[in-house]
């Protein structure tokens, strides 16, 4: 209803559009900078309902006042018919209104309890997301889409030997990668390179450590030998992260919105590793197993929250000097394209949501002959050529 939308409107007003922990810490602009304009988040910014809403409406109000009328029965005195229009009235409005709100309230539990889809931390927003999922014109679900913005995080490298690994990519882009860590659960390890604009490079190759214990690598086509085989000296996947200049974009949102685009996200998980230096590293992230060529996997490193917690995402700590272009993710055929767009648009990765951004690393999508999916990342290195890294891993003079 629209008072119900107005009241509610009113009430998160009177909250200063407070977003809770870290979000809100991400959102207020640094004293010496205005926020920029991306980073306001709207509320439901009008009171009209779509046509959704108002089929519901209507229905529940409908069915209230026939059961008001059915109740009071039918009038026998002059006052009696004056009152029976105004009961049937007040109690269709009423009682419809009750109706949706209890339904509206179960319906997000059952979002979250029973379907066990990701939802935002935040009562409110979770109920915007539930809202948006329920009625997909409403105005609660264009402000769910211009919270859903991700940006790259970082591109994974799959090889054989992590020595091997490390050596091509210093002779392709002129930077040594770090060693990062160990994957125990994963049996894996990995080195680094940052590529600018909050995103970097994962080179990983099965840890000798683990395979000698018995832990085979289980991610990114490295658990047998056939994938093995057409997943090395590759890009095989690469990662998101919520955009932190988006006010009330959550990693939940955007593992909430691969999950309804038809994609197998696996459980949440937490992470760990310790970096050469002993600094424990934490994240959170959907399975790595699902992620193939177009379709990511999300990382949440904290950037949502103050510079310090920031600092944990590998994109600020490793060897720096180079910086991603733009992804491309290439198909076979037209369809495949068609459905990779709109799975990118989906999870807001393209910025044509309706939050008027666009990533900060440029993912295009483009038809080729060749395998279903294939990423090719075009490199700016430090002396300023533009080197393509994937299948077709050339140098190009910039």
């Amino acid at each position: 209803m629209p008072s119900a939308k107005r009241a509610k409107r009113d009430k998160r007003d009177k909250r200063e559009h407070k977003l809770p922990g870290a979000a809100a810490a991400a959102a207020a602009p640094a004293p010496s900078a205005p926020a920029p304009a991306s980073a306001t988040y709207v509320y439901a910014d009008d009171d009209e309902l779509s046509p959704g809403e108002v089929v519901a409406n209507t229905t529940s109000m409908a069915l209230c006042g026939c059961y008001v009328a059915y109740s009071i029965g039918r009038p026998v005195s002059f006052v009696a018919y004056l009152t029976f229009l105004p009961k049937i009235i007040i109690g269709g409005y009423l009682g419809g209104y009750l109706i949706l709100m209890v339904f509206g309230v179960a319906f997000a539990a059952f979002v979250k309890h029973v379907w066990r889809l990701p939802v935002s931390p935040d009562s409110d927003l979770w109920t915007d997301e539930a809202q948006a999922i329920l009625f997909p014109c409403s105005s609660e679900a264009r402000v769910v889409a211009r919270r859903r913005s991700c940006d790259v995080d970082h591109l994974v490298y799959a090889c054989r030997d992590l020595d091997e690994g490390v050596a091509h990519i210093h002779k392709l882009l002129g930077m040594k990668p770090a060693y990062g860590g160990a994957h125990p659960k994963f049996g894996t390890h990995n080195a680094l390179l940052s590529l600018g604009s909050g995103s970097y490079l994962e080179i990983i190759a099965p840890d000798p450590n683990r395979i000698e214990q018995g832990t085979k690598p289980k991610i990114f086509g490295l658990d047998d030998d056939i994938s093995s085989a057409n997943n090395m000296d590759r890009l095989t996947a690469f990662a998101v992260h919520p955009s932190p200049s988006v006010k009330g974009a959550t990693f939940e949102l955007i593992a909430q919105s691969l999950r309804l685009a038809g994609c197998k996200i696996g459980p949440i998980t937490s992470g760990e590793r310790r970096s050469p230096d002993g600094r424990a590293l934490r994240w959170r992230f959907t399975s790595p197993y699902f992620a193939r060529g177009a379709q990511p996997f999300v990382v949440d490193w904290g950037l949502a929250g103050s510079s310090a917690e920031a600092r944990r995402s590998p994109a600020f700590t490793a060897p720096k000097g180079c910086k991603l272009a733009r992804l491309i993710c290439y198909c076979r055929d037209e369809e495949t394209r068609a459905g990779v767009e709109e799975l990118h648009r989906r999870i807001g990765l393209v910025g044509n949501n309706g939050n008027g951004r666009a990533s900060r690393v440029p993912v295009v999508v483009e038809k080729d002959d060749g395998p279903a999916y294939d990423l090719v990342a075009e490199i700016i290195t430090p002396k300023g050529q533009k080197v393509c890294l994937g299948r077709r891993s050339t140098a190009q003079r910039g």
